[in-house]
This record gives C-alpha cells, sequence and structure tokens, in this order.
C-alpha cells in the first residue's frame, strides 16, 4: 500500500490536523492580496512615499508571489511541505521586520516586497501540494480556504491594534507577530500523504486538460479583479457610507466562510460539471451586479454572490488541478498564472472606467470570467474523466 493510498486509513483526527494546517497556510499565503492596502498606505502615510512608488510595493509583492509560484511548480514532490512552509512563513517575517526598520528608499522597500513574495510562493507551494494529495482534494480546499479566510479577518482586525502600538509601519510589525504565532500550527502538514519515488522524481506535464483549466483559471481571476477592485467606488457612486460598504465585505467574508464549510462537508456529493461552472458564472454576475448596482439591494447582492461564488470556485479550480496532478504542481503552476491574471486585473480595469463607464466594467468583468468556459471546460472534464479521477478521491490513482 502506497503512501497516497493510506491515507484513507487515517483517524479522522489526523485529517481535522491536516485541515488546521493547511488553513493557517492558505491564510500565510494570500495574505499579501488581502493588507496590500494597508501595506500601501502605511508606506505612504509612514516613509512619505508617492502613490506610485508605494503602489509599486503591492506589483513587486504580487508579481514575485506569481512569478515565484511558476517557478517553484518545478520542484519535484521529495521537497518537503513542511520545510517550504516554514521557510516561507520565516522570510515573511523577516521581509515584514526589514520594511518596518523604516528605511525609505525605493530599493529598500521594493526588495523587501520581493522577499515577501518570494515567502507567499512558498507557502503557497506548501499549501497546493498538502491539499492536492488528499484523499479529497476539493472538500480539503474548501475547507482550508474558509479557514483561510478567517486568518485574514484575523489579521486585517489586529491591523489597527498594530497601527497604534508601533506607528504608522506598525502593519509590518503586526502582520511579523502574528505570523510568527501561528506558523508553529503549520508543522500539521506532514500529516498530509507522502508520494510515491516515481511520483516524487517525474516532471509536471501540463496537458490539454491543464491548459484549458489554466485559461479558464486566468480569465476567471482577471475578470474578478477587474470588476473587484473598483467595488468600493461603484458603492460610494450610489451614496452608500463607508461603514456600510467595510460591513457588508465583512458580512461576505463571513458568509463565504460558512458555505465554504457546509459544500467542503458535501464535497464528495457535489459534481464538477455543475458547481465549476455555476460558481465560475456566479462570480462574474456578482461583480457584474456590483458594478451595475443603482441601490443598496442591488449592490448588497452583488458583493455577496461574488464573495460566496469566488471562493467556491477557487477551491474547484484548485481540486481540478488536483485531479489532474496531485502532486501539487499543475495547481501551483496555475495558481502562479492566476495571480498575474490578479495584478493585471486592476490596471485593466482602471483604463474601463477612465474611458467608458462602471457598467461596462462589470460586462469586461463577467466576460472575462466565462469566456472560456464553453470550449475549456469540456476538455477538463473530458481529461479528469479519462485519468480515472472523477467521482472518487483524486488519490485513488494507482502509483508505485
Amino acid at each position: 500500500m502506497t503512501g497516497i493510498q493510506a491515507v484513507r486509513y487515517l483517524p479522522g483526527r489526523q485529517l481535522l490536523l491536516l485541515a488546521l494546517g493547511l488553513s493557517i497556510c492558505s491564510g500565510c499565503a494570500y495574505l499579501g492580496s488581502s493588507v496590500m492596502p494597508f501595506q500601501i498606505d502605511a508606506l505612504m502615510s509612514g516613509l512619505h512615499q508617492s502613490a506610485s512608488r508605494a503602489g509599486m510595493f503591492g506589483f513587486f509583492e504580487i508579481m514575485s508571489f506569481a512569478v515565484f509560484m511558476v517557478v517553484l511548480s518545478r520542484l519535484t514532490g521529495g521537497v518537503s511541505v513542511v520545510m517550504t512552509a516554514f521557510l516561507g512563513a520565516g522570510l515573511a517575517v523577516l521581509s515584514s521586520l526589514l520594511t518596518a526598520t523604516g528605511l525609505s528608499s525605493s530599493a529598500w522597500t521594493w526588495g523587501c516586497a520581493l522577499l515577501f513574495g518570494l515567502g507567499e510562493a512558498l507557502l503557497g507551494r506548501s499549501y497546493v501540494c498538502a491539499a492536492s494529495a488528499s484523499e479529497n482534494p476539493d472538500r480539503m480546499y474548501a475547507i482550508s480556504n474558509g479557514g483561510g479566510l478567517i486568518v485574514l479577518v484575523a489579521v486585517i482586525d489586529a491591523i489597527p491594534y498594530a497601527t497604534r502600538s508601533f506607528g504608522e509601519l506598525g502593519v509590518f510589525v503586526g502582520i511579523a507577530v502574528i505570523v510568527a504565532v501561528i506558523a508553529p500550527f503549520m508543522a500539521t502538514l506532514r500529516h498530509a500523504p507522502p508520494l510515491s519515488v516515481r511520483q516524487s522524481t517525474e516532471k509536471m506535464r501540463l496537458t490539454r486538460g491543464g491548459v484549458a483549466l489554466l485559461f479558464i483559471w486566468v480569465g476567471s481571476s482577471l475578470g474578478s479583479s477587474m470588476a473587484w477592485s473598483f467595488a468600493e467606488r461603484v458603492g460610494r457612486a450610489i451614496h452608500l457610507s463607508a461603514d456600510y460598504i467595510v460591513f457588508l465585505s465583512t458580512v461576505g467574508i463571513v458568509s463565504s466562510v460558512l458555505v465554504s464549510f457546509i459544500v467542503g462537508a458535501l464535497a464528495q456529493r457535489l459534481r464538477r460539471e455543475i458547481i465549476l461552472p455555476l460558481t465560475l458564472v456566479g462570480t462574474g454576475v456578482g461583480g457584474l451586479l456590483a458594478c451595475c448596482a443603482w441601490d443598496s439591494w442591488s449592490y448588497t447582492a452583488g458583493v455577496i454572490i461574488y464573495w460566496n461564488c469566488s471562493m467556491l470556485s477557487y477551491a474547484w479550480l484548485l481540486g481540478s488541478a488536483a485531479a489532474l496532478d496531485h502532486t501539487g504542481r499543475v495547481g501551483t503552476f496555475c495558481g502562479g498564472m492566476d495571480r498575474m491574471g490578479y495584478a493585471l486585473g486592476a490596471p485593466l480595469g482602471g483604463l474601463i472606467v477612465d474611458h467608458a463607464s462602471f457598467t461596462m466594467l462589470g460586462i469586461a468583468g463577467c466576460v472575462a470570467c466565462v469566456v472560456s468556459l464553453p470550449f475549456g471546460l469540456p476538455v477538463l472534464l473530458r481529461e479528469i474523466r479519462a485519468s480515472g479521477t472523477e467521482g472518487r478521491p483524486a488519490s485513488g490513482l494507482q502509483v508505485g
């Protein structure tokens, strides 16, 4: 019996511990995307950087995460996920503390952003590889995405306290402290089933199904980023208060956490050919509704639909990558390309807003989310069925 097959006999306690480690790893890996507005504000207020200089910090942070994720997809399965997780956490802590020293040169802050992106990429690689090797990747991704959101909310809530305690650059100190405190829980990633010798050494192959998944994934990320980047601006344009907009985002996050846990528990009963296109279309429709909102009700509906569908679609995209390749390399590669699409979404959305309208922005974002589905989804599903993984855990592949 191989290590992959042995996971079926793990006690429930060990699977829960693995879910805990995955949740912490997920939250830390995608921390930069969530706290970037606070980081940029801290650089502008604390180091008196211009908006363009501070904005480049965010660009280097996200793009380095994306590029390093693509590079790390070439790592063989023999490299321990626990080791890369702790190395990534250490780099995230170190880069945050270095930024908090107060040196204001662009080379210094941008270098810290590159280092933080590398740390996130290492964490992302550990998260994807460990979850992909589990008995039911769709379930583990849904649950750990929800758990990761809890981590993100905790960090965001702690930022005001860190700022009051350590000054304008306290956001970086707060990130470093929280990551250092929760990182030890990632040791439970050791419960991820090991790969066989052959799987540990084989090279990543991007098949036709993998290419189809890549187009679907990047399109969804690009479209959601285009629409969501200006959602707050739309809310202000229809005269919603800042407090209501923030409260609505919190409701969206909390509801998506609950839905992720519920769907994760029911993952084996849900069909990929239904849940994946449904959530991708829902992401596009939610962004469209938020951008075209005419009152508080339409805006609220758009935001709630967007949050829940985007979280679930991301889990099923990762699960689809695991169904194609449970070593996690395809998921790591596609995850890096996904971040590149997300990074490009905001500037493209800005061009549309400058030259057209919020309505056109919503339409463009929705189209980007769904345009690849008609030709990409059949190819993806056909290859998953042919691999013999659909309808049973991905770990059921014959190995070794």
